[in-house]
């Protein structure tokens, strides 16, 4: 099986096999993280699972029909957003970094 990864700004989706046992779904679509721009992002389809591991995972998300949606990252324009499709499937959702002279820091959109 390929595994299906997909960018978005500042966060990377990564497909895995099953969701973690303990997760709780958020009840509405939501915010998945604020990049550091400060710009949201958002979507709409799918169940986000949020869940902090660690300095990079940000939590897990099941996705169905699901539109992410940024000011910066997507292939069209809906509304005064980027709206980018990723495929049906189980992530894990995770914070990207740069390494910049030796240190990371969170990747800049």
């Amino acid at each position: 099986m390929k595994t299906l990864n997909y960018r978005h700004g500042d966060i990377c989706f990564i497909e895995i096999s099953k969701l973690p046992t303990g997760l709780k779904a958020t009840k509405d679509d939501v915010i998945l993280l604020s990049g550091s721009g400060g710009n949201p992002h958002t979507f709409k389809g799918g169940i986000f699972y949020p869940k902090i591991n660690g300095e990079f995972i940000i939590g897990y998300f099941k996705a169905k029909d699901t539109r992410l949606y940024h000011l910066d990252h997507g292939e069209k324009k809906v509304g005064g957003l980027k709206e980018a499709k990723i495929g049906d499937g189980i992530y894990e959702i995770r914070r990207q970094v740069e390494v910049v002279n030796g240190q990371m820091r969170q990747v800049v959109d």
